[in-house]
């Protein structure tokens, strides 16, 4: 199988005298290995919300840069109820673009102004390409979200 995820949490007390909310946040990366990254096919949900959250962060990695004419992007894409890919809501305010410099981190900046996107449960997340990925290689991409306990 070429898509591998792996999750840490960690959790935060935001306060001493039990005014302040308990969070925890948790890390969630995708990894599309070698190849794999270059298929169309191969992106596509990756996480399912089992509790109300916001998304505080995004990255992403590539070993190996596109090289084909026109953009090839990355996207963070926000499904709700029985929206099909690509029907949903972009939750970057621009696309990641594959042909930036390979090993090289890239933040995707999030849509909303306060910089944080509410999930609910059921809600699903997506990594989604556009143009030809045909050279792409070895790409990771890394969601941190947030749960007030």
């Amino acid at each position: 199988m070429p898509i591998e995820q792996l999750q840490f949490s960690t959790h935060k007390h935001s306060g001493i005298d039990g005014t302040m909310p308990i969070t925890q946040q948790d890390f969630i990366s995708v990894y599309l290995m070698g190849t794999s990254a270059a298929t169309a096919a191969n992106y596509g949900v990756f996480f399912i919300v089992p509790r109300n959250c916001v998304v505080k962060d995004f990255y992403e990695i590539h070993e190996v840069a596109g090289s084909d004419g026109g953009a090839v992007t990355l996207q963070l894409e926000r499904l709700q109820g029985t929206e099909a890919p690509d029907s949903g809501d972009d939750l970057l305010t621009s696309a990641i673009s594959l042909k930036g410099t390979a090993n090289t981190v890239s933040r995707g900046i999030l849509s909303k102004d306060n910089r944080v996107v509410s999930l609910k449960t059921g809600d699903r997340l997506r990594i989604k390409d556009s143009g030809t990925l045909t050279a792409v290689a070895g790409l990771c991409a890394t969601i941190i979200i947030e749960y007030t306990l």
